[in-house]
């Protein structure tokens, strides 16, 4: 069951007695904020593919050697792990939890993208993830993602 990490944590804290007030107003100011951001992960999922192309169409250029130095599916690698980190902080966004961002996937990928010394390569890909936000989705859902994203750029490539 997916669950915000501080409300699973709350939960079992109170086993066996009832939520204390301000346990309950932590409660339901998560619980409440739930509609606002489906509906904002809707928006964000509608969009991922425009958002990812366009990330594309800018990085390729600026990395043309990258299939020489990683074979002829770098590119298609690339849009994968692009997809999967943008897929993983839209969930994060949802959860309105940064620690199930790190747990499910940022410490696994930093491993990866650490051993193959990928890091450097694929700064400007993040950075760029970074600033197409508000190009193509409003601030309400840009401002709701950017958290989300400017933690994996920061885990990944700083």
């Amino acid at each position: 069951m997916l669950m915000n990490s501080r409300v699973a944590e709350l939960m079992q804290q109170s086993e066996g007695r009832y939520l204390r007030p301000d346990e309950l107003k932590t409660l339901h100011a998560y619980v409440e904020g739930i509609p606002k951001r489906v509906r904002l992960y809707q928006v964000l999922q509608a969009k991922e593919q425009e958002l990812v192309d366009r990330v594309m169409e800018k990085f390729q250029p600026m990395m043309p050697h990258l299939p020489r130095q990683h074979g002829h599916l770098a590119w298609e690698r690339c849009r994968r792990d692009l997809l999967m980190v943008w897929r993983y902080c839209c969930l994060a966004m949802l959860l309105a939890d940064e620690d199930y961002l790190r747990d499910k996937l940022l410490y696994w990928l930093e491993t990866i993208l650490k051993s193959f010394k990928m890091r450097d390569q694929c700064q400007p890909a993040y950075k760029l993830m970074l600033d197409s936000l508000s190009a193509v989705f409003g601030p309400e859902e840009s401002e709701a993602i950017r958290p989300y994203v400017l933690l994996a750029k920061s885990m990944l490539v700083n």
